[in-house]
């Protein structure tokens, strides 16, 4: 089991494979910045259901979050996420955020929310949500291996 530079590795890796194999260009230095940044967050955040660095960054994110919802006065909106970010607390360590079914549904339904009431950005949202799935796959398979990885685990 790798530790998150391992893991940091392994998703740098698998942008690589991916942005090359089945992508091929980027419209620009920026973007190919940001599929870099999802692959990695994505092969850090099965972690997050415990002390990590995937916790520490993805709690940064939350905060930043909740700044700017309340910021913003959206403050159902601050609630209801925070329902949402306690979840990882809850679970146990390789359950469901290093089950594959979650790392793909939960980025896909991101992209369709956000699809919605963004549709002229659905092609970026899609490509990030990609490399995000990439990224976790990579984390699961250094984890599992790849015999392992589609598994179903029952405990």
């Amino acid at each position: 089991m790798p530790n998150y530079k391992g893991h940091l590795l392994g998703g740098l890796v698998t942008y690589c494979l991916v942005f090359f194999l089945c992508i091929g260009s980027a419209s620009s230095l920026l973007t190919a910045l940001e599929w870099l940044l999802f692959a990695l967050a994505g092969s850090l955040f099965p972690d997050v259901d415990i002390k990590s660095k995937g916790q520490k960054y993805f709690y940064y994110v939350v905060l930043l979050i909740f700044i700017v919802l309340a910021f913003k006065g959206q403050f159902k909106k601050l609630s209801c996420f925070s329902f949402i970010v306690i979840t990882p607390m809850l679970t146990r360590h390789r359950g469901m955020f290093h089950s594959v079914w979650f790392v793909v549904l939960m980025p896909l339904l991101i992209y369709i929310a956000m699809a919605s009431i963004f549709p002229e950005l659905s092609r970026p949202f899609l490509l990030n949500a990609f490399f995000f799935i990439a990224g976790a796959l990579s984390h699961i398979f250094l984890d599992r291996g790849f015999s392992r990885m589609f598994r179903y685990r029952r405990r």
